[in-house]
């Protein structure tokens, strides 16, 4: 018995996890693909353009992102979500930044 609970584990495992790290390009929208801190600083990012604080004080807005990618950029999605996903680029000059993008940004 116990080596079938093993099995049934193992196997489930080995299914789920391509679905944990899938493949996308970014800037399905197309323009500059804004990759925030996390899902707090996007919060926080909203609110500040939607104030329109972006237009007199831009760094506001900067220290909470992680990086801008162009559309076409490859990334890993780490962890999908329903109205963001958090992703790890993957390719570009900003390889290895890592944070969150809304969902319109991300081309399956």
């Amino acid at each position: 018995m116990k080596s079938i609970c093993i099995g049934i584990a193992a196997a489930v495992l080995l299914t789920a996890a391509p679905a944990l790290a899938q493949q996308v390009t970014l800037g399905k929208r197309g323009g500059t693909v804004f990759v925030w801190k996390d899902g707090d600083a996007m919060s926080e990012g909203m609110n500040l353009i939607q104030a329109g604080v972006h237009k007199s004080n831009p760094m506001m807005v900067m220290r909470l992102i992680s990086c801008m990618v162009e559309p076409g950029t490859k990334a890993i999605i780490s962890d999908a979500g329903f109205a963001t996903h958090t992703i790890l680029v993957i390719d570009g000059e900003f390889s290895g930044c890592r944070g969150d993008v809304v969902m319109e940004d991300v081309a399956w």
